[in-house]
C-alpha cells in the first residue's frame, strides 16, 4: 500500500509559484496540490481552474486547512518573512523561495518561528538540486580535486530590467546574485567574510542616471582564504546563461553547458544552437527534485537540505554587496 500523499499549498501563483503548483499537482508521486492563494484573485482563480484545485480567499484560509502540510511561498519577496512566520508557527513545513527576507532581523524571525512551531523551513536555492552542481559537490567533497581555492560564476539573464536608479543594486543582489552567494558557500564549504561590489549600467541606449545598474562584479573573500568572483548581468539578450567554475588544488569542476539540446545546426550563415531562454527551462529538473525531496522530508522528519541558516547567510552576503556598492569598499557580512 503506497503512503498517503502529502498535501501541498502554494502562496503566489505567478511564474515561480505556478511551476511549484504544477509540480505538486501532477509530477510528484508523494504530493498532491490541495489549494493555492494569490493576492490577485483573477490570477488565483485561473491557476486553480487550470490545475483543478481550490483558490483560497486569504492566506489565513489556506493556513487553516489541516490537509496542507507543506506550504510553498513564492510571493513577492517583501512578503516572505511575514508569510513564512505565519505558516511555521502553525506547524506547516515551508519551502520558501529566495530571498528569505530583506533584513537579517526578519531572517532570524523566520528561523525562530520554525523552532517554535517545530516545523521545517527550506530555502529555494534550487541549483543545489541540479544534477551537474550535485556532481560537482560530490567530487569536491570526495577530495578527488583537492582543496577548493577559487569560485568563478556567471549569471546572465536574457531580459534587461527597467528599475529606477534609486534602487541601486538591491534587486540584483537579492534576486539574482544571491544564488551565487549560496552556491559559493555550498561548493566551497566555507563562510563568506567580505564582499566588494562594483556595478554599472551597460545596456546600450540607456541614460545611466535614470536606471539602476544592470551589471555587477562581486569580489568575495571567504573565512579560510578562498576567493570568488561573481558576475551578474541583466540584458544579455542571447539566452539565460549560468556558468560556474570551482578551481581546486588538483583540478577544476566546471558547470555550464548552455545548449538546451545536443542539436547543432550549420548553414552558410554559421552555426546555431538551441539555448535556454530562462531559468524555468534551465532548471526544470532541479525545481522538481527540490520539491520532491522536501515533501519526502516531511514524512521522514529529517532536516531540510537548505536550512534557514543557509538562507540567512545568503541574505547577509547580498546586504554586504549592497553596502559595498554604496560605500565603494569591501564590506563584512554579519555572522549568525
Amino acid at each position: 500500500m503506497s503512503p498517503e500523499r502529502i498535501g501541498v499549498g502554494v502562496v503566489g501563483a505567478g511564474l515561480m509559484g505556478r511551476r511549484h503548483a504544477e509540480n505538486a499537482a501532477s509530477r510528484i508521486a508523494g504530493a498532491r496540490l490541495v489549494a493555492l492563494f494569490d493576492a490577485d484573485t483573477q490570477v488565483a482563480s485561473r491557476a486553480a481552474a487550470e490545475l483543478d484545485t481550490r483558490a483560497c480567499a486569504s492566506l489565513d484560509e489556506l493556513l487553516e486547512r489541516d490537509d496542507v502540510r507543506v506550504l510553498v511561498i513564492a510571493s513577492p519577496a517583501r512578503f516572505h518573512a511575514e508569510q513564512a512566520v505565519a505558516a511555521l508557527v502553525r506547524g506547516k513545513d515551508v519551502l520558501l523561495e529566495k530571498p528569505m527576507a530583506h533584513t537579517l532581523d526578519d531572517c532570524d524571525r523566520v528561523i525562530a518561528a520554525a523552532k517554535r512551531g517545530q516545523s521545517r523551513v527550506q530555502l529555494g536555492f534550487m541549483r543545489r538540486y541540479d544534477a551537474a552542481y550535485a556532481e560537482a559537490k560530490r567530487l569536491i567533497v570526495s577530495g578527488a580535486l583537492g582543496e577548493p581555492l577559487f569560485f568563478h560564476a556567471v549569471h546572465r539573464d536574457r531580459e534587461a530590467t527597467h528599475l529606477p536608479a534609486s534602487n541601486g543594486v538591491t534587486d540584483m543582489m537579492l534576486e539574482s546574485t544571491i544564488h551565487d552567494f549560496d552556491l559559493s558557500r555550498f561548493l566551497l564549504a566555507d563562510e563568506i567574510a567580505t564582499v566588494t561590489t562594483t556595478a554599472a549600467v551597460l545596456c546600450h541606449g540607456r541614460d545611466e542616471h535614470d536606471h539602476a545598474p544592470n551589471a555587477a562584479v562581486n569580489a568575495v573573500r571567504f573565512v579560510r582564504g578562498a576567493l570568488a568572483d561573481i558576475e551578474t548581468y541583466w540584458g544579455a539578450q542571447y539566452a539565460y546563461d549560468v556558468r560556474t567554475e570551482v578551481v581546486c588544488a588538483n583540478g577544476t569542476a566546471l558547470v555550464g553547458h548552455q545548449q538546451r539540446t545536443r542539436l547543432d545546426v550549420y548553414t552558410k550563415d554559421g552555426a546555431r544552437h538551441d539555448l535556454f531562454p530562462g531559468f524555468l527551462e534551465r532548471f526544470t529538473d532541479a525545481y522538481l527534485a527540490e520539491l520532491a525531496d522536501f515533501v519526502d522530508g516531511v514524512r521522514e522528519r529529517r532536516p531540510p537540505a537548505v536550512t534557514g541558516g543557509d538562507g540567512r547567510a545568503a541574505v547577509a552576503a547580498a546586504l554586504a554587496g549592497i553596502a559595498s556598492y554604496r560605500s565603494g569598499r569591501a564590506e563584512m557580512t554579519t555572522p549568525s
